[in-house]
């Protein structure tokens, strides 16, 4: 269930590798399965960031439960900078808590 988006403005050539490395990641700081893991990822999307064309990207986290800001946003902003090469301060990430009860998988609520 935890759902990783990630939409940047660079070009990633070996997508594959690059979405299975960010499914990794969200599976160990969710302590999660990675198996229920998914990561969509929107690469060469126009993006201007404080009046500014370089690179940025933008992370989008949400998951029931295990979601804790203190704790991944410097490990998610280092994978981003190292990965993408996308300086730290041009990354923004949203992270949500998300209920149960509003979120199915194969055809049921979780909750």
């Amino acid at each position: 269930m935890p759902l990783i988006t990630i939409t940047t403005s660079t070009k990633i050539n070996e997508k594959d590798i690059f979405m299975k490395d960010c499914s990794k990641l969200l599976s160990r700081l969710t302590n999660k399965s990675e198996q229920y893991v998914m990561v969509r990822l929107f690469d060469q999307i126009p993006m201007c960031f404080g009046q500014d064309l370089n690179p940025s990207c933008y992370v989008d986290i949400k998951s029931i439960g295990s979601i804790d800001p203190l704790i991944m946003s410097e490990s998610i902003n280092n994978f981003i900078s190292i990965k993408l090469n996308i300086p730290t301060h041009r990354t923004y990430i949203r992270f949500e808590n998300i209920k149960a009860s509003n979120w199915a998988w194969d055809g049921k609520p979780f909750g």
